[in-house]
C-alpha cells in the first residue's frame, strides 16, 4: 500500500518542493530575515502536502479519463502508471489528493 501511495504521490519529484523552499529560506536569511524553525517546518509541510495533492489529483483524473491508457510513459511525462497497474487503488488516490 505504501508503494502505491508513493507512486501516486510521485515521491521522487517531491525533492523539487524541498529545494524551492530551501532556496527561499536561504534568500530570506541572506536578506536579513531568517525564518523561525517552526515556521520553516510548517511551510515545508504545507508545500509537500500541496505538491502531493496535485500529483495525486493528476494521477486520479488521468486514470479515470482513460488518458493513462493512451499515453506512452517516459520518466518525466505520462504519469507513474501506478493506477494502471493497480486500478483498485483509484479511490485511495482520490482520498490522498483530498487529504
Amino acid at each position: 500500500m505504501l508503494k502505491i501511495l508513493c507512486g501516486v504521490a510521485r515521491a521522487n519529484f517531491l525533492t523539487l518542493t524541498l529545494v524551492c523552499i530551501a532556496l527561499a529560506a536561504v534568500a530570506s536569511w541572506q536578506a536579513g530575515h531568517p525564518l523561525q524553525a517552526g515556521l520553516a517546518a510548517l511551510v515545508t509541510l504545507i508545500g509537500l502536502a500541496a505538491h502531493i495533492s496535485v500529483n495525486a489529483f493528476n494521477e486520479y483524473f488521468d486514470f479515470k479519463s482513460g488518458l493513462d491508457f493512451l499515453t506512452e510513459r517516459t520518466p518525466f511525462s505520462g504519469g507513474s502508471g501506478t493506477l494502471v497497474e493497480n486500478p483498485h487503488a483509484s479511490t485511495m488516490a482520490l482520498v490522498l489528493a483530498l487529504l
